[in-house]
């Protein structure tokens, strides 16, 4: 690999090792393979139910508690990755070994532990052993699709284009699995989700994460070498494994990282609120009159979002990631302040009369710039969503300038275990807010009357937390070295010390 022309480009006197785009697009199919498993689990309340017969309620908490184990296991299972090597390589083996971890946990709750009659504390018992081994596994394969990212390419104008290809993915798996599962699976069993409809799905969604997760391997294998996991060493020493005090050090002493976090975190919090499924019965089924439109306009938005992928990596890889993050925050910022005006102060339910068939120059204006509202909010956060996948890059690179120590793997973990632990509230906000208008004892639905309180509140939870979470990341950001010039320093330094090493 080394000796291809193709895969080097030379700018400012650094050499950037680049990828080619066919082994981008297969390496980024880990994420194709966990959303399949992760629209399966998405039932995970139902497959308690039929199977084990555990009451709704309890399963919830379950999910709910395996969130903050789900988090746990990200340091533990970083830091066994960063140690280990084998044969045939070090993320291949965390992708397969994962996959094999989630198939069995899946196997085990769908298919078998349906036959065993199991019920009341063994019935739970068995149920949370089985979600444990499933987070264990989904956790070995998040991990290695982060640590895709850094040994592919450190050519600054290539690593945005590695989001777009995830994001690509995070939307047609979603729709094309959605469209197996309640077109093709579903009806064969009365549109019952029950047992046996778990038990082919799982078996659907087993073998085509199979397909996923080899054509991902397929795509990272000449790049999942020794060689491109090495930190630099000194003083004529062997390259030593990050070590726990390692690890600890990058936490503490990491400036670059901690304000990423900080960005990152915070802005996936408000989110998250804001997504929240009581917020969108409270925008679409009240304030617009109609909850189609939440579905009608996730698929069309589709193409759009991956257009401003494209446009986002291109622009990134142009003025860096910092700079992205930072200008498109702010245009964020300003799209969602005259979103909120619209929201406030115009006569929204008109939206929904245009799907009753009410085509009024009124109503059809108002639709048409809900439309735009939403296709640009959309494409806005895509770009910084692409912009802060590459940063989270830049920062495993300047910790390798910083210490010496190559860690990609601790760095997403660090990363991931905040935010699952952060983002986990965001429902419970969400919820704690609404009743703060009056939905303590039943939750939003469609038709409920459209009060000045249920107004506000939407617009406070759907924009509100948002524009927070983007003066946070702003706030995070100010004061990041980590622009365009400084990585390409850093690249540089990099290849300096290196040669060095090699040469005592």
């Amino acid at each position: 690999m080394g000796k291809d022309k193709s895969l080097i480009r030379e700018e400012n006197g650094v050499t950037y090792k680049r990828a080619k785009t066919w082994h981008i697009a297969l390496a980024m199919m880990t994420g194709a393979g966990q959303m399949a498993f992760y629209l399966l689990m998405n039932g995970a309340t139902y497959i308690g139910n039929s199977n084990f017969g555990i009451l709704v309620a309890v399963t919830g908490l379950i999910i709910t508690g395996s969130r903050l184990l789900d988090g746990i296991t990200d340091p533990v299972i970083a830091f066994f990755l960063e140690r280990f090597n084998s044969r045939f390589g070090k993320v291949r083996f965390s992708i397969m070994f994962g996959w094999l971890l989630m198939a069995i946990a899946t196997t085990l709750m769908c298919n078998i532990g349906a036959k065993l009659s199991l019920t009341g504390a063994a019935g739970i018992t068995f149920f949370v052993l089985c979600y444990v081994i499933y987070i264990i596994g989904y956790t070995f394969v998040s991990i290695a699709g982060q640590i895709n990212m850094n040994i592919l390419t450190n050519d600054p104008k290539q690593r945005p284009t590695i989001g777009v290809w995830s994001t690509a993915y995070s939307y047609l798996v979603p729709m094309i699995m959605s469209v197996v599962a309640s077109a093709v699976i579903l009806p064969r069993f009365n549109n019952i989700q029950g047992t046996e409809y778990f038990a082919t799905y799982n078996v659907v969604v087993i073998l085509v994460s199979l397909f996923f997760y080899i054509l991902a391997c397929i795509g990272i294998a000449p790049y999942d070498i020794p060689e491109n996991f090495e930190g630099i060493k000194k003083d004529g020493e062997t390259d030593e494994k990050p070590s726990f005090k390692d690890m600890l050090a990058l936490i503490k002493e990491n400036k670059e990282l901690q304000r990423f976090i900080m960005a990152a975190t915070s802005d996936k919090l408000a989110q998250t609120v804001g997504s929240a499924a009581v917020v969108s019965t409270m925008l679409n089924g009240i304030m617009l009159g109609s909850m189609a439109i939440s579905s009608i306009l996730s698929a069309l938005a589709m193409l759009p979002s991956i257009i401003f992928a494209i446009i986002g990596a291109k622009i990134a890889g142009k003025q860096g990631s910092r700079k992205v993050m930072i200008d498109w925050t702010k245009n964020c910022i300003g799209l969602n302040i005259a979103f909120a005006v619209y929201l406030l102060f115009t006569p929204t339910t008109l939206v929904g009369t245009v799907f009753g068939g009410n085509l009024s120059t009124g109503a059809v204006l108002m639709a048409i710039t809900y439309v735009l509202f939403t296709f640009g909010n959309n494409a806005m956060k895509m770009v910084v969503s692409v912009s802060t996948s590459a940063f989270r890059m830049d920062v495993v690179d300047y910790e390798m300038d910083r210490s010496g120590k190559y860690m990609p793997a601790t760095v997403s973990a660090t990363y991931s275990f905040i935010d699952k632990i952060v983002s986990s509230f965001g429902a419970t906000i969400a919820t704690l807010m609404i009743g703060l208008i009056g939905y303590t004892t039943t939750a939003p639905q469609q038709g409920d009357p459209l009060t000045f309180s249920v107004r506000i509140m939407t617009v406070i939870l759907l924009i509100g937390f948002p524009i927070v979470g983007w003066i946070c990341t702003l706030l995070a950001m100010k004061n990041s070295e980590l622009t365009y010039e400084k990585m390409e320093e850093i690249q540089k330094s990099i290849g300096e010390k290196k040669k060095a090493a090699m040469g005592q």
